[in-house]
């Protein structure tokens, strides 16, 4: 078994989705692209807002290790730190259709844990590399 560990530094969103898609690509995670697609969207979209303020100067680290099924992601932004973030187990239908909260909804329904430490998202999720 390959243990394969990376980190990337992106400022801003523009190349966000390339990087995420050839993280998929490196790893060979075909078979779950829409899942690690959107935990790693909503991640470094909601690090970009809420950490770093919007401000592209400000590096946002993605880190990631595949040991053999288990994936393990850390997306950093440059914020203070966010103090309680809270993953919610559900939300209303109102709230899914907003633009704003329904990010932590979504990574906490598509990975099997998640936490937020300081300025860091903690996500693991069970894969199967093809």
């Amino acid at each position: 078994m390959r243990a394969v560990q990376k980190e990337i530094r992106i400022h801003g969103l523009e190349q966000h989705q390339r990087i995420i898609d050839g993280i998929i690509e490196e790893l060979h995670l075909e078979a779950c692209a829409f899942d690690i697609r959107l935990i790693l969207i909503e991640a470094i979209t909601n690090a970009y807002y809420h950490g770093n303020h919007s401000d592209a100067t400000k590096p946002i680290i993605i880190r990631y290790l595949l040991s053999g099924e288990q994936l393990e992601l850390q997306v950093e932004d440059s914020g203070e730190g966010a103090g309680t973030v809270v993953f919610p187990d559900m939300i209303s239908s109102d709230e899914l259709l907003d633009e704003g909260g329904r990010g932590l909804y979504l990574i906490r329904c598509f990975s099997d844990q998640v936490d937020m430490i300081h300025n860091t998202m903690y996500i693991s999720k069970c894969v199967n590399p093809s």
